[in-house]
């Protein structure tokens, strides 16, 4: 019997320290089988929460690019997963 497996786009930040975004979910959908596409909204040195202060690098602009390139390839997620989103122009594009 043939499985396919599930695939998540999962819209977050990527934090270099803390224990949120893309650094917690993506091992978490694979322990559960799931393949886990990240579209990055933001690059940050820390999470937002905890920290007095942090490093922010906004990826809304390339957002558009990144997401249509996957449309162009017709690519198809079973859900979407969305964490933090770093501004209003990125919450009216997902």
């Amino acid at each position: 019997m043939l499985t396919m497996i599930k695939r998540v786009a999962a819209v977050h930040d990527l934090a270099g320290l803390g224990r949120c975004s893309l650094t917690a979910i993506i091992p978490i959908l694979s322990a559960m089988g799931v393949q886990c596409c990240p579209v990055p909204t933001a690059i940050l040195s820390t999470q937002t929460g905890g920290y007095s202060d942090y490093s922010f690098f906004d990826m809304t602009e390339e957002l558009k690019p990144y997401i249509e390139h996957w449309k162009s390839r017709n690519e198809r997620f079973d859900s979407i997963y969305t964490g933090f989103l770093g501004s209003a122009d990125q919450i009216s594009m997902v």
